[in-house]
Formats: structure tokens, sequence, C-alpha cells
């Protein structure tokens, strides 16, 4: 929360530069309703560990079952990559069909490239001619070794792991930024379980919550029971039940629209 605070103040300053409380605690009522900056802190204190709470909650719900079956189907070992990019020639004034030329354009160039890969021409070779990512065609398209989730593409990394060692692309890979085509030259053991297991647990907790919003409702319950709160006055229990029930509910229903 103090950090919060922290990097606020640098945007809230007086003319001569100098850090003024005031206004940013006019802005904290405005968009937040806290009338200081200590409620404010306090608040973001009580998210956070809230927040912690309920992911602590998650990640004691994923079992061992679970945690093996993530890494022998997901864990892969870091393996070595090149790639020839090729981005579509797309700007904001150009019409729909004048975008899909460019898209087909491009399209278009990758098969060449494929096709010339296939009569035997090198990689690199044509990386450092057509690529359009200035910083890896002069090193013949090479993204050294690299994970899952490192380029940032699902698309990618599907063709990335999925390609035998030697390899390449033989269909253009379409992504958000264009067109790829891959080639795998080397591939390392993947890392051993007990060096991931908290990561594998962090993936597959981050899971449940975004599939689940009811785990978050969950996860407060049960911290009160295990810390033996409980609400004496029947009129607070009665309206507190309600409350979390409709909070329950509402998580509910969000899982069903998703």
């Amino acid at each position: 929360a103090a950090n919060q605070i922290e990097s606020l103040k640098v945007y809230y300053q007086d003319e001569n530069g100098n850090y003024d409380e005031d206004s940013l605690t006019s802005a904290i009522n405005q968009y937040y309703g806290y009338n200081s900056i200590e409620e404010f802190q306090a608040a973001l204190k009580l998210n956070y560990l809230r927040n912690k709470a309920v992911e602590d909650y998650a990640k004691s719900q994923v079992t061992d079952s679970e945690i093996k079956k993530y890494y022998k189907n997901e864990v892969v070992g870091d393996r070595e990559i090149s790639h020839i990019q090729i981005i579509p020639e797309v700007t904001d004034t150009m019409t729909d069909d004048e975008k899909e030329a460019a898209e087909e354009e491009a399209l278009a160039t990758a098969k060449s490239i494929i096709a010339s890969l296939k009569k035997g021409e090198k990689f690199e070779d044509l990386a450092k001619e057509y690529s359009d990512d200035d910083s890896t065609k002069d090193s013949g398209g090479s993204l050294g070794f690299i994970n899952k989730g490192d380029y940032g593409s699902d698309e990618f990394d599907d063709e990335a792991f999925s390609l035998e060692i030697g390899k390449y692309s033989t269909t253009p890979v379409k992504t958000e930024d264009g067109y790829e085509i891959l080639y795998v030259t080397d591939e390392k053991d993947k890392a051993e379980l007990d060096d991931v297991k908290d990561d594998i647990i962090e993936e597959l907790s981050n899971q449940m919550l975004e599939e689940d919003a009811t785990l978050q409702i969950t996860a407060l319950e049960e911290l009160r029971k295990d810390n033996g709160v409980d609400i004496i006055d029947d009129e607070i229990n009665t309206d507190y039940k309600d409350y979390m029930n409709k909070l329950y509910e509402s998580a509910k229903a969000s899982n069903s629209s998703n």
C-alpha cells in the first residue's frame, strides 16, 4: 500500500514540482471516495490481504494429481527457434478491401518462402532477406532458446512446441501481428518437477480463480471459519449471510455467462 501511494505522489505536484498532498487527497476523494490518504492506504492494505487470502486458498485446492498431469502435458524444455515474420503493410487510412489485399499479399509472401525452403534454400538466408522482425533478421531469425509464453502468442507456441526438431513450418502461422514461419533446431530437457512445482501451482490456481468466481467468496468464508470469527448478534449474522448469499449467487451467474 505504501509503495502504491509513493507511486501516485509523482503525479501530484505543485507548480514548483514539489509533492502536493492536498491535490492527491482531493483526487483520492474524487475517484475512490476516501477522505484521507490514510483511509485509502488502509483500504489498499485490506484489499491486498483479501486477495492474498483468496490466492492462498486457491493454491491449497490444487491436487498432486493435477500438478503431475500439468507437468506431463504442459511443461516442456526450452527450444531453440528461429522465425521469419511477415507483417501485412496495413495502415489506418486503408479501406477494408485494401487491408484485405495487404493481408493476402503477406500470406502469399509467407507461402513463397516456404516453397523456397522446400527447394532447399537456407532458412537463415530467407530470414535475412524477407523477415520483418528487424531485431532478429540479421541473425537469420534466431530467437535463441525460449519456452512457452516467452514470445507472447498462443498460435506461435502451438507451432513452436509441436514441430519436430530440425523441422520448419509447412504452413504460415497466423498471429495478431501477421504470419510466422518457424524453424526448431534444438531442445533442452525440461525442468525437474520439484523445480517448477510452485509455478505449476500458481498457474493452476489462477486458472481455477478465472474459471470459478465463487472461489473468492468460499475462500473468505473459510478464512473466517479458520480464525474462529463468529457473529454473535443474530440480526447482524442474518444480514451477513444474506449479503454473502447474494455475492455467491452473483458469482455463479458470472460463471454461467463466461
